[in-house]
């Protein structure tokens, strides 16, 4: 049953009445923007490779790096986005990190633009630290984008939104890199619009992180379905009970041969496609095929 005359919508169990929030969709949508941010910002030069390493003076495989921080950041990563996220208020914190984040990352990727002239000798080595930090700091915002989805959606939406309020986050991650494909080629006609890409993505990161930090709840206030109850109440737990916590639901899942099956075949097809498309302009070119064919 909806309330027409109110922010809310009443839903009805057989012994609850809950009340799901309209803001709950600018809360996904706050998500979604900054999820499809980071793989747009991870994405930066692999699909402009030829022109990233003509306007930095670098190698393809300084490329592949700046492209395999990903990776390499996001294991380390994950567990200690699990714990953050189980402390009180903990998307919230969780969503104000990654707009930081964002932020930080693409500005330092543009600062050696400011601070040196394209054309100085000295352009590459200054560039370097700044591009991979930036990379790096990205890609810690990985486990930051996928581990809270599941939660957003438990926390703010009922039991039958929230199946289509994951695939949604989920999805704007995933079409952060088809985004990305399209655009930076288009962007980076020649090596010397590289830059241009760069202020673009600040541009994203400056309007995700200002939306986020005017406007963004920690919760509900009032849970829209008895599993949020239970969530609420699992709030505040410490660091060492939410590690002991962690620990064993992970032991439980790796003595499982299901789940192990499962998250094997999940893992390979999603790296694999991940790494592959992520290098593409870089295997084809050899082939001359050229950014907008790769």
């Amino acid at each position: 049953m909806r309330n027409t005359n109110s922010t809310v919508a009443i839903v009805k169990s057989e012994l609850d009445v809950y009340i799901l929030y309209r803001r709950r969709f600018y809360v996904l949508g706050i998500i979604s923007f900054l999820t499809f941010n980071q793989c747009v910002f991870w994405l930066t030069f692999s699909p402009a490779s030829p022109s990233t390493q003509k306007f930095y003076g670098i190698s393809s495989t300084t490329v592949d790096l700046l492209f395999n921080w990903g990776p390499i950041i996001f294991i380390p990563c994950l567990p200690l986005t699990y714990l953050f996220l189980n402390r009180r208020n903990g998307l919230r914190h969780t969503v104000i990190l990654l707009a930081l984040a964002g932020f930080i990352a693409t500005f330092l990727r543009v600062l050696p633009s400011i601070i040196s002239s394209t054309s100085s000798s000295r352009f590459r080595t200054i560039s370097m630290p700044f591009l991979h930090t930036g990379q790096i700091i990205n890609a810690t915002c990985g486990p930051l984008v996928m581990a809270p989805v599941s939660q957003l959606s438990c926390l703010w939406f009922g039991p039958n939104e929230r199946t289509l309020a994951t695939t949604l986050a989920i999805m704007a991650n995933v079409f952060g890199s088809t985004i990305s494909f399209l655009i930076n080629p288009a962007i980076v006609s020649r090596s010397s619009n590289l830059p241009h890409l760069l202020y673009f993505h600040l541009a994203l990161a400056v309007v995700a992180g200002f939306l986020a930090l005017i406007y963004f709840p920690a919760q509900p206030p009032t849970a829209p379905s008895a599993a949020v109850k239970l969530l609420m109440q699992g709030e505040g737990q410490s660091i060492n009970t939410g590690l002991k916590a962690y620990l064993k639901g992970l032991r439980e899942c790796m003595a499982n041969p299901s789940f192990v099956l499962l998250s094997t075949a999940g893992g390979v097809m999603a790296g694999t496609f991940s790494m592959w498309t992520g290098l593409f302009a870089t295997i084809l070119a050899p082939e001359n095929y050229s950014k907008k064919q790769a």
